[in-house]
């Protein structure tokens, strides 16, 4: 309550510049059960999400939206690691912090499913954060950018991602693959810097339920003493919406150096979902950069009031996870 009552305080000192201040909270909660391929366990979690938003003389909504667990004790959110900054205007949207890049904006993802998100397995791999094949395990640019406008039916997207951190032991996979005769960064290169710039740019087009997209990434990452490499990533998806159905189709291709490193240089994937009354069921199937094939399946039940039981089950790289319970929305 005291940081709250604080960032209202904030916002009425600022009145003089803008107007229509304010700060909302919202949340999510879930409980249930978790089977991760061995053993059935319990799972629960509870989040809150901050929501600040406020407007100029002349019309310009600016705004900020973060999670609690973004913000920690030590260095709380000053680089937007989660979270997001944004103004927007006739001019567009442009926002900062824990964005997509602008190829993930265009293309999304496919449906997902399930209580926990049972690994995100629905998620198709981006430069942006992790994926191909282990590749990049756990990447997020430390800053990144994105401006999106839209006019009649058509969205365009540029994104600029920003890493210039030690991060040597994010790319020691790759240089081990594509530079063999170079020792592997994470002894050679402790704390070395490695600038990674990223760059993308996407469209959709929405027309009587189809919505067709494409996208390309680009980085760059370098370090002293050690060649750059490159990657570069297109992709494509087409969706299409009638009656409460819904399918989507993706291709991505990788290029540049990444396509030398990867198994596969192609991942694809589908994905549908139908929505009877209360009841939605999903589905979806994808091969991801390592050549691993993903499963998955699911359904949910409105309750109402912000309440769903939900449950899914996935299968990939011969496990199969599943889980069940009740989802809430605040």
């Amino acid at each position: 309550m005291k940081k709250l009552l604080l960032a209202s305080t904030a916002l009425v000192l600022s009145a003089g510049v803008a107007s229509a201040q304010g700060v909302s909270l919202s949340g999510d909660a879930r409980m249930g059960l978790i089977y991760d391929g061995t053993d059935v366990q319990m799972t629960s979690r509870a989040r809150v999400t901050f929501t600040l938003s406020g407007e100029t003389d002349t019309g310009l909504a600016f705004g900020a939206s973060f999670r609690a667990d973004n913000a920690g004790p030590a260095v709380g959110n000053n680089r937007m690691t989660g979270g997001e900054v944004f103004i927007s205007g006739d001019f567009g949207r442009l926002s900062m912090g824990d964005v997509a890049s602008a190829a993930r904006a265009a293309a999304g993802d496919l449906y997902g499913v399930g209580l926990t998100g049972l690994g995100d397995l629905n998620e198709m791999a981006y430069l942006d954060r992790a994926g191909f094949g282990g590749l990049y395990t756990g990447q997020s640019y430390a800053t990144a950018a994105l401006y999106e406008y839209s006019i009649d039916g058509f969205s365009g997207y540029i994104g600029l991602g920003q890493n210039n951190t030690a991060r040597a032991g994010d790319l020691a996979a790759i240089y081990a693959v594509a530079f063999p005769d170079v020792p592997p960064a994470g002894i050679v290169f402790p704390g070395e810097v490695v600038r990674d710039n990223m760059y993308s740019v996407g469209a959709s087009y929405s027309f009587e339920g189809l919505t067709a997209a494409v996208g390309y990434e680009y980085s760059r990452a370098r370090a002293t003493g050690i060649p750059s490499f490159t990657a570069s990533h297109l992709v494509a998806s087409v969706e299409y919406e009638m009656d409460g159905i819904s399918a989507k189709a993706f291709a991505g291709r990788a290029g540049s150096d990444l396509a030398d490193v990867v198994a596969s240089r192609n991942q694809y994937g589908l994905s549908v979902q139908g929505s009877f009354d209360a009841t939605t069921v999903t589905a979806f199937a994808r091969r991801d950069f390592a050549r691993t094939r993903a499963v998955g399946i699911g359904a949910s039940y409105d309750l109402g009031g912000g309440a769903s039981i939900v449950g899914g089950a996935v299968r990939a790289a011969g496990t199969t996870q599943a889980d069940f319970g009740v989802s809430f929305s605040f």
